[in-house]
């Protein structure tokens, strides 16, 4: 493995575990083409870190020239990886632009990426797929792919029906040492470290409909636009309870972990699949 690979390794392993925030919305157009908007930012410490560490690795003689040069600014490293990106979402998908966002506390890119027909547009609301690098720095069995898929109907009147993924509960977990994954004890110092790492994060699926919406059964509309999923990790931490639920059973999934906060205020989860919206 390359000296450029452990760095982007380093970028996933903390991104996956860590604070992150990862948000996609979906345009559709009533011809059934579009563009997807997607922003990830990382915590500007851990980029700093990795910032460092590229230094010294640069410092090595026996490290190429481009690797040098890609790891010199981890943001342009991620830039660079949503340009050849594009096919995660589908067939013919193309993409657009990516220029870096940096907040007070967070830095990272908004990319766009432009589609041509929304029946072969595939989303994975997982966020992980998002801090992979470098051609993939992870087996292909480690990855959790959630597709959302959508099928429209084209008419005076166009019909999309968008499809979440299953909650699917994880057979393999269930059956260890016979123990509910819910009864697992976290102790406290873990407890406070989780809640400093995962304050910040965000995970955030949309659709926004470019014409007038009929009808939808949507259970979260604002105006144009409709919130598949939208978890804010931080309201998770402040109740108690349902944090330590989340902490003690341990989600692989967004799906597992939208079963464990189901009902909490604050957070935005879709109650019907299929979504179904009528636009023209």
């Amino acid at each position: 493995m390359s000296k450029l690979r452990i760095l982007w390794l380093l970028i996933w392993t903390v991104s996956l575990f860590g604070c992150f925030q990862s948000e996609t919305l979906i345009r559709i157009k009533p011809d059934g083409s579009g563009v997807v908007q997607e922003t990830f930012l990382l915590p500007k410490p851990m980029l700093d870190s990795v910032q460092n560490l590229a230094k010294e690795l640069n410092e090595d003689n026996n490290t190429r020239d481009e690797e040098k040069a890609a790891s010199r600014d981890p943001l342009q490293g991620m830039i660079q990886d949503a340009r050849i990106k594009a096919d995660q979402y589908g067939p013919k998908v193309k993409f657009l632009s990516a220029t870096p966002v940096k907040t007070e506390n967070m830095a990272g890119y908004k990319a766009f990426y432009a589609f041509e027909d929304i029946n072969t547009l595939r989303i994975n609301q997982n966020p992980e797929n998002k801090a992979e690098k470098i051609g993939g720095s992870m087996e292909k069995s480690h990855k959790k792919e959630e597709l959302i898929l959508f099928k429209l109907v084209r008419g005076p009147t166009s019909t999309l029906s968008v499809t979440m993924p299953e909650y699917k509960p994880d057979k393999k977990d269930q059956g260890q040492s016979g123990t509910n994954p819910n009864k697992r004890q976290t102790d406290p110092q873990s407890l406070e470290m989780m809640k400093e790492l995962f304050k910040d994060m965000v995970v955030k699926v949309a659709l926004e409909i470019d014409g007038t919406i009929i009808k939808t059964n949507a259970t979260h509309r604002n105006k144009s636009e409709l919130t598949l999923v939208e978890m804010h990790f931080g309201r998770i931490i402040e109740n108690k309870k349902v944090f330590e639920k989340v902490s003690a059973a341990e989600p692989k999934t967004i799906e597992e972990m939208k079963e464990l906060v189901k009902g909490l205020d604050g957070l935005k989860i879709e109650m019907n699949n299929p979504i179904v919206v009528e636009f023209k």
